[in-house]
């Protein structure tokens, strides 16, 4: 053994090179009062006197009546049937009574019943008239041109044995609908549609609710089917011929 002397730091036995506890617990503590400060002064700030918000009403015109409002121009449409007293401070005339009745004059009137009516002159005898000459004899009237007939009153419609080609009037919402337009038309012209009976086929649509197509039938042909169709539309019908 030697006499020299050793420091006292060197005498501390060694533990491996763990973490610095010191230092970590110095740091943890900064930052849990830099925290705390910071709650404390959010507090401070929230507790403050703080004003309630206003809520008013729009300033702006609601409504606004436009340079050129447009629709029917109608001569003198900003003349004044009766003119007002616009700031005026003339005072109306007042008011005047009528006149009161005539009163009827009754002693006139006694003294005109009074009297007797006058008498009339005989009127002046009318001198004789001399005899009427013989009037020419006249001629026979001419006939009177004949009438023409009248013209006959058209056929009614009715539809071939075993037709098969349709025609189409319409397609509406329901089916009542449909056939509410059909009574309607066969009113209306039962020369056209009288002989004839209603047909209502539903037609679906997709995403849209279904229509009912009205339609009738029972011609031979289509030229037949388009002839009337011509009737029809010649009368304000619609028409379509449906093969």
């Amino acid at each position: 053994m030697t006499d020299i002397p050793v420091p006292s730091y060197r005498m501390r036995p060694s533990h491996g090179g763990g973490p610095p506890w010191r230092m970590i617990a110095v740091g943890g503590g900064l930052a849990a009062m830099l925290v705390a400060g910071g709650a404390i002064a959010w507090g401070l700030s929230r507790g403050g006197a703080r004003t309630v918000p206003l809520i008013e009403a729009d300033a702006r015109p609601f409504k606004v009546r436009p340079d050129d409002p447009g629709g029917l121009r109608v001569p003198n449409q900003d003349e004044l049937i009766f003119e007002r007293s616009r700031g005026s401070t003339a005072q109306p005339p007042p008011a005047r009574l009528a006149p009161e009745p005539e009163a009827p004059r009754i002693d006139a009137l006694r003294a005109q019943v009074a009297q007797p009516p006058p008498v009339a002159a005989p009127a002046p005898s009318a001198p004789a008239r001399a005899p009427a000459a013989e009037a020419p004899p006249q001629a026979a009237p001419a006939p009177a041109p004949a009438t023409a007939p009248a013209a006959a009153p058209p056929a009614r419609v009715a539809p071939a044995p075993n037709g098969a080609i349709r025609i189409q009037l319409g397609a509406l919402t329901s089916e009542e609908a449909a056939r509410a337009e059909w009574d309607r038309l066969a009113r209306r012209h039962p020369d056209l549609l009288g002989a004839f009976r209603p047909q209502v086929v539903r037609f679906e649509r997709e995403g849209q609710p279904p229509l009912f197509r009205l339609r009738t039938g029972g011609f031979a042909d289509i030229a037949s089917a388009r002839e009337y169709c011509e009737r029809l539309r010649a009368e304000r019908i619609p028409c379509l011929v449906v093969r």
